[in-house]
Formats: C-alpha cells, sequence, structure tokens
C-alpha cells in the first residue's frame, strides 16, 4: 500500500515539474515575440521556444520576422534555429547575459516596395540613436544609470550562419525585379551590448553593404561602433548561370507553375511541353526553364539565365525561388 502512495506522490511530482515547465517555455516565449516586435516595429512569431534550467541552455525554433507595414505581406527574416547557451542566475536577477548565441538563418528578403522605399528602413532600429547634449551640470549618478539602460544585455560571442538573400523591387513595374544570392557565410561578433544592437547586426550583415550602402539602417549601425563589414560578406555568386532545384511534384503541375511564373515576371517566347522546356525574357535577360520528370513523382527544374551571353545566376535564382514559393 504505502509502495502505491508513493508511485501516486511520484506521478504528481513529475507532472507538476513538466506541467511548470511548459508554462514557464509559453510565458517566456510570449515575453520574447512581444519584445521583438517592440524593438523591430513588425510582428515576429516563434514556433518552438525552450529553456533548459540545469544545462542553461535556451532552444528556439522556426523564428520568423514579418515585413514591416506598406511593403507586402511575407516573411522578411526566416531563422529554423537559435541555440543559446545563458547564464540562468543572471535571468533569476533580472539581468540578460548570452555567452553564445547561434543564429541558423536561412532566408532574408530584403523589398523595395512601388516608391521605392527599402523594407529594412521602415523598422524601429533603423532609426538613429540621437545623442542628447546634457546639462553641464548633470550628476555622474544620472550617467551611470543611462549606462546601465543601455547595457541592459550582454552577448559575449554571436555567431550567424548566412544562408540565402531574395531581393525583390517592386519600384520598376508592376511585377517585382526578383533576384537570390546563396551567400552561405558565418561570421562571428563579440560583446554585444542592446537588442537593437543584436537585431541591427543580424540584419545588416545578411543584407551586405554593397546592398544597404546609403540606407538608413546602415547608417544607424554604423554609428554604433559595428559597420566593420567587409566587402566580401555578400557572398560570391556561382559562376555558373543556373539553379536546379527538385520537388515532390508532378510534371504537369511544375511545368503550369512555371509557365505562369515567367508569364508574370517576363514574357515568354517558346513553350515546348513535350520537351519540358520554357523559353523567356526576364528582366532583360534570356530565360530558359528545363523541366525534368524523375522517378517516384519527382520533378527537376533547372533555370538558367544570360544577357549578351554573360551568366546571370541572380536572375535564374530569383525564378527558381519564385517557382519553389508557388510550389510549396
Amino acid at each position: 500500500m504505502k509502495n502505491k502512495k508513493w508511485l501516486k506522490v511520484l506521478v504528481v511530482v513529475v507532472v507538476c515539474v513538466f506541467a511548470l515547465g511548459v508554462i514557464k517555455d509559453v510565458l517566456i516565449k510570449t515575453a520574447v515575440t512581444v519584445g521583438a516586435k517592440q524593438v523591430l516595429g513588425t510582428p515576429v512569431k516563434i514556433g518552438k521556444f525552450h529553456l533548459g534550467i540545469l544545462t542553461q541552455k535556451i532552444y528556439i525554433k522556426d523564428f520568423k520576422m514579418y515585413q514591416p507595414e506598406g511593403f507586402p505581406e511575407g516573411v522578411l527574416i526566416d531563422i529554423p534555429e537559435i541555440n543559446i547557451k545563458c547564464n540562468v542566475l543572471a535571468l533569476l536577477k533580472g539581468k540578460i547575459h548570452l555567452p553564445l548565441i547561434v543564429f541558423d538563418l536561412k532566408e532574408m528578403v530584403l523589398v523595395r516596395n512601388t516608391e521605392g522605399a527599402l523594407n529594412l528602413d521602415a523598422l524601429k532600429i533603423a532609426e538613429k540613436e540621437e545623442e542628447v547634449e546634457e546639462p553641464k551640470d548633470v550628476s555622474q549618478e544620472k550617467k551611470e544609470k543611462k549606462t546601465s539602460k543601455e547595457t541592459a544585455m550582454q552577448i559575449d560571442v554571436m555567431t550567424l550562419k548566412i544562408g540565402k538573400l531574395v531581393q525583390k523591387d517592386y519600384s520598376k513595374g508592376d511585377q517585382p525585379v526578383v533576384s537570390v544570392m546563396n551567400i552561405d557565410k558565418d561570421k562571428t561578433y563579440k560583446d554585444i551590448k542592446s537588442a537593437a544592437q543584436l537585431a541591427r547586426i543580424l540584419l545588416v550583415e545578411t543584407a551586405g553593404p554593397a546592398v544597404l550602402k546609403g540606407a538608413k539602417i546602415y547608417a544607424a549601425t554604423a554609428i554604433l561602433g559595428v559597420g566593420f563589414l567587409p566587402a566580401g560578406v555578400v557572398g560570391v555568386l556561382i559562376a555558373k548561370d543556373r539553379g536546379t532545384a527538385e520537388f515532390d511534384v508532378g510534371l504537369s503541375e511544375v511545368f503550369s507553375v512555371s509557365k505562369q511564373i515567367v508569364a508574370e515576371l517576363g514574357k515568354i517566347k517558346s513553350v515546348n511541353e513535350a520537351k519540358g522546356l520554357i523559353k523567356a525574357k526576364v528582366n532583360g535577360s534570356d530565360v530558359a526553364i528545363n523541366i525534368i520528370e524523375q522517378e517516384k513523382n519527382k520533378t527537376k527544374v533547372t533555370v538558367s539565365a544570360r544577357k549578351m551571353m554573360i551568366p546571370k545566376p541572380k536572375i535564374a535564382e530569383g525564378v527558381l525561388y519564385e517557382i519553389s514559393e508557388k510550389l510549396k
């Protein structure tokens, strides 16, 4: 009898601990989502959040930041995984100290709207932090409080794995000019002191200075002393003129979608469904789409693009990206 009672008590304790763990994760997830939206000024969603008290690790899955108001709906940044080492003792004292944070960024979608405005410049963090002149008789205590407020977050090391940059320009016509850059770079930063600084580094590093030069967010990042972006960060594009992808969709559907996409992005020159070939003119480049049926209802799509015999891999990847999005 005593054994049965002990078993019941053990089960209750385990259930309570599990419930508290779930509630803890839900509460922190909500706080992080709300806080991120306040910092960025645009909606943020998190798929899964878990804080391990004993391991002192945080795992975030499917972090997505959405396009700001005034831009076509969709995801601005897609980060499938964020892994964090945290100082739990500091968290209990109300301080955020993260010895290490690793972002595995899959994709950023950079958009210029019909007015030519850049989506990143519509975010709150694009605004420069104005330097306010203090009265000459200001006390040292007030200065210390201001510094304390600015350094509320401490990140010792941040590693950013960058995947793909998608650019969509709606300012040049009814249909956007779409290009894709496969960056595939790892960058590491040290001693980050605020959530806004972290977000600026994340966005500007992914987009690259060559893309953002002159943008408000680039200037806002530089003023904080983190504008040290090497020219090569944008990534080295593949020398070839094509991109390839495989889909778990039948040939006829893939062919139909591909035809629809190039018709929207440019002008179709020729179609040969029997050979799985589509030729078109997109953004001044000659685009060719080769669609081949694979085994088990799989279809391979290869998109190539050239302009006056010069390879245009960004155009090819852009067309392939749009086909992929349509087939999701």
